[in-house]
C-alpha cells in the first residue's frame, strides 16, 4: 500500500511539471453562481467551448488531490490554482489540436512500455521503488493486480496517474519532434559569426546630452506625438483598469474589547476548579489546548512573571496578548539546568468586532456611498471627512492583490464589467474585516500602451531625443569642421574600439544601438551624418576593421541548438500558438 502514497505524491509532482497544475482550490462561493454565470462558457478556444460543468468537474477533481497532498490553501494559492486550472484546460485544447495536425499519439503499447519497458517513465520508477531504492516491477504488477480491490478514490488516483504519464509521453514526443527540426544554414552561421566577431574601430565626434541643461529644451506636444507614433508598438499591454478607493476597516470597539475581557474573566473561576483542563479549554477557548512544555522566557512577559512567582494550579489573567484576552493555568513547572520550564494551559478569546460595531461601520459606509455618486462628490467627501484615498492604476483581469486588500476579486470584476464607466462609483464591497468603495478612473483596452502612459513613462528619453535633434541640426551648420563643432557645442573627440553588431555597448557612451548599428554598416574612411543616439549626438568614421575569421560552424550550431532547445522547454511553441489561437477567456466571471 506504500505505493499508493507514492503514486499520489508523484502524480502531484508530475502534473505540475507537465503543466497540468494539479493543485486544487477551495471552492468558496464559486458554485453559488448566478444564472448568468451558469449560462456562460468559462472559455471558448478556436470555437471549442469549456463549459461551466466541465470546469467545475476539473476543479472538484483537483480539490481532492490538493486536500490529500497539501491541506488548506491561502487566498493567493486559491486564486492561483483557479487560474491555473482554466489555463491548463485552454492549453489542452490548443495542444491537442496541434498533436492531431502532426499525427502524434500515444498507443496502448507505448503507454504499457512507459510502465513495464526497459526504461520506464521516471515517475513510474519513483512511485514503485523497492527496499534498495530501485524500480520494482513486481511491486507495480502486484499493485495493478489488486486494482479491483481498491476504493473508488484510489482507483481514480491511479487513472489520473495513467493519464498524466500519457500526457508526459506526448509532450516528450512533441518536444523531441521540434528539437529534431532544428536547421542552421551555413550562410546564417556566417552571419552569426560576423555579428559576434567582426569588430570595428571608429573615430567619434560626440556631444553628450547631459551637457545641455534640461531647462533649455522645450518638449512640445508634437514631439510627444512623434515619439508615440514611432515607439508605441514596442509597448504592448493587457487590458487594465485604474481605480481610486477608500477602505473602511471594521475594528473592535472599546465595548468589544471589554466584552472579550469579561468573557475570560467569567470562565476564570471554573478554569481554576475543573479537573479536566483539556476539555474545559476545548469548550471555552478559541485556540486548542496545548500541553507543550516551554521555557518560561518564551512565554508572554506577564505570564513569565506569573509562572515564576506562583505554584502549579494558579490561574493568571485576564491579560491581553496577540489580539486576544487570555487566562492561563499553570499545569507544571520545573528547573532544567537552571532554566525554568513550564506547562501552561491557556483559554483564549479573540478580540473581534461585534455585530453592532460592524453594523455601525456599514451604516456610515452606506451613507457615504448614497450621498456621493460622482467622482467629484467622492473626492470632496474624502477630503472633508479626512479619509485616506488610495490609488491602484494597473488592475488586470488576473489581479489578486490590491494594496490593503487581500482578496479584491469582486472589485476587479466590477472594474472590468462592460457597464462600468470612468467616473462610476461602486456599491459597497463587503470584504474580510472591511468595506471598500471605489471609483473607476481609467480604462485601457488590450493592445498598446495609451498615449498618456507612454509619454509619462518615457519623458526623459523624449527630452533626450529632442536634445539630439537640436544638436544634429546645429552640427549641420559646421559642415566637415567637426573639431570646431565639438569645441563650440561642448563635445568631445574619442576613439571607440571593439564595436560589434551583437554588442550593444559603445565605449564610454553606454548602450548606443543607433550609433553602433550605423558604425557597423558604414564603409571605412567615410564620415556619417549626425546620429541622434540614446545618450549623445555623434558623427563617426570607421578607421579600422578586424575580420571575424573563419566560421566555426559546429560551435555556432551547438550554441544555437542550446538556445532553441531552451526556448522549447520554456514554452515558446505554446506561447506562439496561443497568440495565434482565438481565445475568449471568461474566467473573470468565475473566480
Amino acid at each position: 500500500m506504500a505505493a499508493i502514497g507514492k503514486i499520489r505524491q508523484h502524480y502531484g509532482i508530475l502534473v505540475i511539471i507537465i503543466g497540468l497544475a494539479l493543485l486544487a482550490f477551495v471552492l468558496g462561493d464559486l458554485f453559488k453562481s448566478t444564472n448568468r454565470r451558469r449560462q456562460t462558457d468559462v472559455a471558448v478556444v478556436n470555437g471549442e467551448k469549456i463549459s461551466y460543468q466541465d470546469y467545475a468537474n476539473r476543479v472538484d477533481q483537483t480539490l481532492q488531490n490538493q486536500k490529500r497532498m497539501y491541506g488548506n490553501l491561502t487566498n493567493d494559492q486559491t486564486f492561483s490554482i483557479r487560474q491555473n486550472t482554466l489555463d491548463q484546460m485552454i492549453r489542452e485544447i490548443i495542444m491537442n489540436d496541434e498533436f492531431k495536425k502532426l499525427g502524434l499519439a500515444v498507443s496502448s503499447d507505448e503507454l504499457t512500455d512507459q510502465f513495464f519497458g526497459e526504461n520506464p517513465n521516471q515517475y513510474v520508477a519513483q512511485s514503485f521503488m523497492g527496499q534498495d531504492g530501485q524500480f520494482d516491477r513486481e511491486l507495480l504488477k502486484n499493485y495493478i493486480s489488486n486494482f479491483d480491490n481498491f476504493d473508488a478514490e484510489t482507483q481514480s488516483a491511479w487513472l489520473n496517474f495513467e493519464n498524466a504519464i500519457a500526457e508526459d509521453r506526448m509532450n516528450t514526443k512533441y518536444e523531441s519532434l521540434l528539437k529534431h527540426g532544428f536547421y542552421l544554414p551555413k550562410k546564417l552561421a556566417d552571419r552569426y559569426n560576423d555579428n559576434k566577431n567582426l569588430k570595428r574601430t571608429a573615430e567619434v565626434y560626440a556631444v553628450r546630452y547631459i551637457s545641455i541643461p534640461d531647462s533649455t529644451v522645450v518638449v512640445t506636444e508634437q514631439d510627444n506625438k512623434k515619439y508615440f507614433e514611432t515607439y508605441r508598438t514596442k509597448y504592448p499591454t493587457d487590458a487594465t483598469r485604474g481605480i481610486d478607493y477608500v477602505i473602511f476597516e471594521v475594528k473592535p470597539s472599546q465595548d468589544d474589547k471589554e466584552s472579550a475581557k469579561n468573557y475570560v474573566a467569567d470562565v476564570k473561576a471554573g478554569f481554576a476548579e475543573t479537573a479536566n483542563v483539556a476539555n474545559y479549554v476545548a469548550y471555552n477557548s478559541d485556540a486548542p489546548y496545548d500541553s507543550t512544555w516551554m521555557k518560561a522566557s518564551e512565554l508572554p512577559v506577564e505570564l513569565e512573571s506569573a509562572v515564576a512567582e506562583n505554584e502549579v494550579g494558579f490561574v493568571y489573567g485576564p491579560y491581553e496578548y496577540n489580539g486576544a484576552y487570555n487566562v492561563a493555568r499553570i499545569m507544571g513547572k520545573e528547573k532544567r539546568n537552571d532554566t525554568l520550564w513550564a506547562q501552561v494551559a491557556v483559554i483564549t478569546h479573540e478580540i473581534t468586532a461585534s455585530t453592532t460595531t460592524d453594523q455601525m461601520v456599514f451604516a456610515n459606509v452606506n451613507k457615504f456611498v448614497t450621498e456621493n455618486r460622482t467622482a467629484e462628490q467622492f473626492n470632496a467627501a474624502i477630503e472633508a471627512q479626512g479619509l485616506n484615498k488610495r490609488t491602484y492604476q494597473n488592475i488586470r483581469k488576473n489581479t489578486n492583490r490590491i494594496a490593503g486588500i487581500a482578496n479584491p476579486r469582486e472589485i476587479v470584476r466590477w472594474a472590468f464589467n462592460d457597464d462600468t464607466k470612468i467616473g462610476d462609483i461602486s456599491n459597497v464591497f463587503e470584504l474580510e474585516n472591511m468595506y471598500v468603495v471605489a471609483v473607476l478612473t481609467k480604462i485601457v483596452p488590450e493592445g498598446y500602451i495609451p498615449y498618456e502612459d507612454l509619454i509619462e513613462r518615457n519623458a526623459i528619453q523624449i527630452r533626450k531625443e529632442k536634445k539630439g535633434e537640436i544638436l544634429a541640426e546645429k552640427a549641420k551648420a559646421y559642415g566637415t569642421d567637426y573639431q570646431k563643432m565639438i569645441d563650440e557645442l561642448g563635445g568631445e573627440k574619442t576613439t571607440v574600439e571593439n564595436i560589434t553588431m551583437e554588442g550593444r555597448g559603445y565605449g564610454s557612451f553606454g548602450v548606443e544601438e543607433k550609433i553602433g548599428g550605423t558604425t557597423m554598416g558604414m564603409a571605412e574612411g567615410v564620415y556619417s551624418a549626425p546620429i541622434v543616439g540614446g545618450n549623445a549626438m555623434a558623427i563617426v568614421k570607421v578607421t579600422g576593421t578586424t575580420p571575424a575569421g573563419k566560421t566555426d560552424y559546429d560551435a555556432i550550431r551547438r550554441e544555437y541548438v542550446s538556445k532553441f532547445n531552451n526556448a522549447i522547454l520554456n514554452g515558446s511553441p505554446y506561447s506562439a500558438m496561443y497568440d495565434k489561437a482565438k481565445v475568449e477567456n471568461n474566467g473573470i466571471l468565475f473566480f
